[in-house]
């Protein structure tokens, strides 16, 4: 079984602690809209935003866990995140597909994680600004998952692609925990090109991993 980064797990517990708000009641309507649509896509998306966040804490507590029960929870809150109403929500439903990627590699399902970070990486200009460490991110998840497939070339594509996100002049990685996933991203890059046999290549990623982020 792969075991999940420690620093993977934590992003997903910070997730779990600011992603979902409660969903606002929507206010009362007027009697002359009673012929309306009894439920807007938002109210749709309200209504599934809380079942998904309890779905996901759950997910993200035995994941944490190493427990295998994880994959039907992870499940769950990636097929019930695929029912918002399109438009709706694409965070929510981007990190659901991750996190679902994250416990099928965990527990050997690559060819199966795979497909997740695909489809988590469809949603990513949609959902979220260049330059955002969710950006790097999905990027990032995939590359480790081709590295482990032995698919070196697309692994260090999707590398370039996350580094590249972070030199972004709009990234916002001035926080800390992107600043460190900035470093550990790089590092690993570095110890695939090692491999490779491409010394020099390597030595400059991990000297840019030892700059402070400007």
């Amino acid at each position: 079984m792969m075991r999940v980064g420690k620093y993977c797990m934590a992003l997903l517990m910070m997730a779990c602690q600011t992603r979902f708000l409660p969903a606002q009641q929507a206010p009362s309507k007027p009697a002359e809209a009673a012929a309306a649509p009894a439920e807007s896509d938002e109210d749709k998306a309200n209504e599934l935003s809380e079942q998904v966040g309890k779905l996901m804490v759950k997910c993200v507590n035995l994941l944490t866990a190493e427990d295998p029960q994880s994959l039907d929870y992870c499940k769950q809150q990636r097929d019930l995140a695929d029912q918002y109403p399109p438009h709706q929500r694409l965070v929510d439903k981007m990190m659901a597909h991750d996190e679902y990627g994250i416990a099928l590699a965990a527990f050997d399902h690559k060819e199966e994680a795979l497909q997740e970070f695909d489809r988590e990486i469809v949603l990513v200009p949609q959902a979220v600004k260049p330059g955002s460490p969710e950006w790097s991110t999905a990027y990032w998840h995939r590359a480790m998952i081709y590295t482990q497939l032995g698919q070196i070339d697309k692994a260090d594509h999707d590398f370039r692609s996350a580094e590249e996100n972070f030199r972004k002049s709009s990234a916002s990685s001035d926080s800390e925990s992107a600043e460190k996933k900035r470093r550990i991203i790089l590092r690993q890059h570095a110890a695939l090109l090692e491999k490779e046999g491409k010394t020099e290549a390597a030595h400059q990623l991990l000297q840019e991993a030892a700059k402070q982020n400007p």
